[in-house]
C-alpha cells in the first residue's frame, strides 16, 4: 500500500511520432519507506514526503542525509489513501508545511521562520489538523480540521500582512452552541504496555440537565473509524452530536494502526487486525468507566467498513459490549483477499493486516465472525448499501442471518442505490434515528423524538 513502500522516480516525458506519450530515462530518487506527494521544484530538485525517520517529513532529492525539517509528526493528511493531496507548498516567502496541528513557514535552511498555526489560533480558530497546502506568491491556502465547533474550513493566509481569512466557515449557530459537546483528548493504556488515543464527547443538552437519576452514568457509544488505517479528527460532526445531545457519551477512537501518529503506531496493527482494534475499544471503554464518566452496563459500538468489521468481530469474539451496529462491514476477511475482488486498490491489503492468503487461510477464518456465529453475544444491527462494490451486501447478510437463527436481537436495512459510504441525506438521517431507536430498545429507555418507520427488530 502507499503507506508501506513506494518509490519516487524521475523521468523524461516524450511524445512519439505515433502521438503516444512515454516516460523514458527513469531514475529512482527514493526507494526506502513510504514516499508520497512528489513535487517538482526545479529540473534537478524534487520535494516529497518520506517516513524514513518514522514520520512523514519533507525531503529534497538534492539531500539524502535527512528531511528538510525534522518533526515528530506526520505531514500530508490523508496519508496515501487519495491522490492529489499536498502536505506542503512553495511560496515566495519560503516552504510551508502542514504537520498535524503545526503549520510552519520555513527558512531556506529548514529552520522555522514563522509558526503560522499560532497566527491561525490568534485569528480565533482552534484546528488541530492542517492539510492540503497550496501556495501562490505570498498567499497560502490550507484546510483546517479538528475544531469541535466548526466543520472543515478553507483558510487563506497572507504571509506579507499576516492576515487569516476563512472562506467556507461554517460552525454551529448561536442557538445550537449550548448543545455542542466539546471533546476531551485522552491517552488510553492498552494491551502489551502500549497506548491508543481518542476523543471523548460527553453528553451535552442544557434542556435535560438535572433529569438523570442520582448516581446514574450515561451510556457509551464507541465509534470505530474505517481503513483500518484511517484516522479521526474532532471537527464538528453532527452525527456525533446527535448522540451526545440525546444522552450518550461518545468515544471516537484512534486504535493502534491508525494513520497520522507515525509509522510505528500505524504498523502496530500489522498481523493484529481483529485483535488490537478490539483490545483498544475495550480499553477505551474501561478507561471511561474507571474515570466515572459512563455506565458499564450500557455499552454500544459502531463503525463503517473496517469499523464495521471491528463491530461484528467485537460482538462475536468479545463478550463486552451490549449492542453493536455495523455500517457496510465485512464478516469474512477472506472475501477481501479473493482473486475476483472488484476493489483492486486493496486487493493485497490484508496480507499485512492479517497474513498471506491463501497460505494463512486458517487465520483469516479464525478472525472472521461468520465462521464463529455461535459466539455472537449482545444485540447487533446492520446498515448496507445495495450497490456497494467494496463491501457488498454478501459481506454482511450471512452474519445477520446467523443472528436471526441464534435468537439475538438484530435488524438489517439495505438502502437502494447507496454504495460504500452513504451519500443521500435522507438515508444518513434515517441511519442515525434508526441506530438510536435500536439502542433505546436494547437499553430500555424512551426517546424524546418519534422515529418514523423504524427498522423491524427481530428477536426483541
Amino acid at each position: 500500500m502507499p503507506w508501506d513502500t513506494t518509490t519516487v522516480s524521475k523521468g523524461t516525458l516524450v511524445v512519439g511520432k505515433d502521438g503516444v506519450a512515454r516516460v523514458t530515462g527513469i531514475i529512482d530518487i527514493k526507494r526506502e519507506g513510504s514516499n508520497l506527494q512528489p513535487y517538482l521544484l526545479s529540473e534537478d530538485n524534487c520535494l516529497f514526503l518520506s517516513d524514513q525517520t518514522g514520520f512523514w517529513n519533507l525531503w529534497s532529492s538534492k539531500d539524502s542525509s535527512g528531511p528538510i525539517h525534522k518533526i515528530d509528526k506526520d505531514m500530508g493528511f490523508p496519508y496515501g489513501w487519495i491522490a492529489g493531496h499536498q502536505g506542503f507548498g512553495v511560496s515566495d516567502k519560503g516552504l510551508v508545511i502542514a504537520a498535524k496541528d503545526s503549520l510552519l513557514l520555513l527558512e531556506d535552511d529548514g529552520s522555522v521562520k514563522c509558526d503560522l498555526s499560532a497566527l491561525v489560533r490568534q485569528a480565533g480558530f482552534n484546528f488541530d489538523v492542517f492539510a492540503d497546502v497550496m501556495c501562490f506568491k505570498d498567499t497560502v491556502f490550507v484546510l483546517g480540521l479538528g475544531d469541535a465547533t466548526r466543520i472543515d474550513t478553507l483558510l487563506k493566509l497572507c504571509l506579507t500582512t499576516s492576515t487569516v481569512r476563512a472562506f467556507n466557515e461554517s460552525k454551529a449557530s448561536a442557538e445550537l452552541q449550548p448543545y455542542i459537546s466539546v471533546p476531551e483528548v485522552i491517552t488510553i493504556p492498552t494491551t502489551n504496555n502500549m497506548v491508543c488515543f481518542g476523543y471523548y464527547f460527553p453528553p451535552t443538552n442544557p434542556d435535560c440537565q438535572g433529569q438523570v437519576g442520582e448516581g446514574e452514568k450515561p451510556p457509551l457509544l464507541v465509534k470505530m473509524h474505517g481503513g483500518p488505517t484511517g484516522m479521526i479528527t474532532n471537527n464538528l460532526n453532527y452525527s456525533t452530536q446527535y448522540f451526545t445531545s440525546r444522552g450518550f457519551g461518545v468515544l471516537l477512537l484512534d486504535y493502534r494502526g491508525s494513520n497520522g501518529l507515525g509509522r510505528d503506531f500505524r504498523r502496530s496493527l500489522y498481523g493484529n487486525w481483529g485483535v488490537y482494534d478490539l483490545d483498544d475499544a475495550i480499553a477505551g471503554a474501561e478507561y471511561l468507566v474507571r474515570e466515572g464518566k459512563v455506565d458499564r452496563g450500557r455499552m454500544a459500538i459502531s463503525g463503517g467498513s473496517a469499523g464495521g468489521y471491528s463491530t461484528m468481530a467485537m460482538m462475536t469474539f468479545r463478550d463486552y459490549f451490549h449492542a453493536g451496529v455495523s455500517y457496510y462491514g465485512v464478516c469474512d476477511l477472506s472475501a477481501l483477499s479473493s482473486a475476483d475482488i472488484d476493489h483492486k486498490f486493496e486487493s493485497r491489503y490484508c496480507e499485512n493486516l492479517v497474513g498471506k492468503y491463501p497460505e494463512e487461510e486458517a487465520l483469516y477464518k479464525e478472525r472472521s465472525p461468520i465462521f464463529h456465529a455461535d459466539k455472537l453475544s449482545g444485540a447487533i444491527g446492520f446498515f448496507q448499501g445495495s450497490i456497494d462494490m467494496i463491501c457488498p451486501p454478501a459481506f454482511t447478510t450471512p452474519l445477520y442471518k446467523a443472528a436471526v437463527d441464534k435468537g439475538i436481537p438484530t435488524f438489517y436495512v439495505e438502502y437502494e442505490g447507496e454504495g460504500h459510504g452513504f451519500k443521500k441525506s435522507v438515508n444518513i438521517q434515517r441511519c442515525l434515528s434508526n441506530e438510536m431507536f435500536f439502542y433505546a430498545k436494547v437499553f430500555g429507555f424512551s426517546l424524546a423524538d418519534e422515529v418514523a418507520n423504524p427498522p423491524p427488530i427481530v428477536n426483541l
